[in-house]
């Protein structure tokens, strides 16, 4: 289980609620869950894979990741709840950028993250120019 940041401690509440969390990211019912999500994306794109939110890479269930947009509806997402991430790079500058500033925070979790998802979308595209 992550730590809360240092010198700030978590009520019990926020520990036994990220304490369900892991255990639920460990469990069976999340690697379902995530084949599932694989299901309902090709249905809902006609029959095509799913790419990185960020970077446009290619998404796969056994390397890519899914961030979560709510938890309102954990262990029973719905499929717009999830964002395809390709990578636990691309994951962690995500949940960084969102845990770094408290404006993102005051967000709904759901636009904070799309609003980050966009900055790091041009990010990439810019680093991508830069390169050429």
């Amino acid at each position: 289980m992550r730590d809360p940041k240092p010198g700030l401690a978590w009520s019990r509440g926020r520990a036994r609620r990220r304490q369900q969390y892991d255990e639920y990211m460990r469990s069976p019912a999340w690697y379902r869950r995530r084949e599932r999500w694989l299901q309902e994306y090709r249905t809902a794109n006609g029959g095509k894979d799913p790419v990185c939110a960020v970077c446009a890479g290619p998404w796969t269930l056994r390397a890519g990741q899914l961030h979560h947009r709510s938890y309102e509806r954990l262990g029973a997402e719905a499929w717009a709840d999830l964002l395809p991430i390709c990578c636990g790079g691309e994951h962690a500058a995500l949940d960084a950028l969102m845990e770094k500033n408290p404006a993102w925070r005051m967000l709904p979790r759901e636009q904070a993250t799309d609003a980050i998802v966009a900055y790091l979308r041009r990010k990439a595209a810019a680093d991508r120019r830069t390169r050429q």
